[in-house]
């Protein structure tokens, strides 16, 4: 097996395994606060080898995150993609800051997302979350927060694994 698909293979490993934890390691009533790990690897991969995960990456986990939860399909595609461009756009800006800074954008970042989401397409569910709502808007805070605090461990954790496992 030549390099660059091993190491896209070991990259796309993270992926699924975040996916997985996002999918089946929390409960229910864990549900609007729990980290996106999908999302925050997505984002590490995109700062660290930005070359290696781009928007086809994005558009899948997005839309495997889409089928997992039951959510409007392609509305998590959508913002991964959109997170995917920005990440990889201003990388550059991104890395030196910080981890304080980093989490400060990513908690804004991850409230934006919840805003997203909180908006109806469809209007298929008049008694869904709503903008309004004050539980939602404190369950939107803590999800930022609960994510952008996770951001340092994560980043460490697949640093460590990039440089044992992937060569670049």
């Amino acid at each position: 097996m030549s390099r660059d698909l091993k190491n896209q293979f070991l990259i796309f490993l993270t992926l699924f395994i975040a996916l997985y934890i996002d999918s089946y390691l929390f409960s229910s009533n864990l549900q609007l606060i729990k980290p996106t790990f999908v999302l925050i690897t997505l984002i590490y991969w995109n700062m660290a080898l930005p070359d290696r995960v781009g928007i086809t990456a994005a558009v899948s986990f997005g839309i495997f995150v889409d089928l997992i939860e039951g959510s409007l399909l392609g509305l998590h595609g959508i913002l991964f993609v959109l997170i995917t461009y920005i990440c990889q756009r201003f990388f550059y800006q991104f890395r030196p800051f910080s981890f304080i800074q980093q989490c400060l954008i990513l908690f804004l970042v991850f409230f934006s997302i919840k805003i997203i989401q909180a908006i109806d397409f469809t209007n298929a569910n008049p008694g869904s979350y709503s903008l309004a709502s004050k539980s939602y808007l404190m369950s939107s805070i803590w999800y930022s927060l609960i994510n952008s605090i996770a951001w340092p461990p994560i980043f460490f954790l697949l640093r460590a694994y990039r440089r044992r496992w992937i060569k670049t």
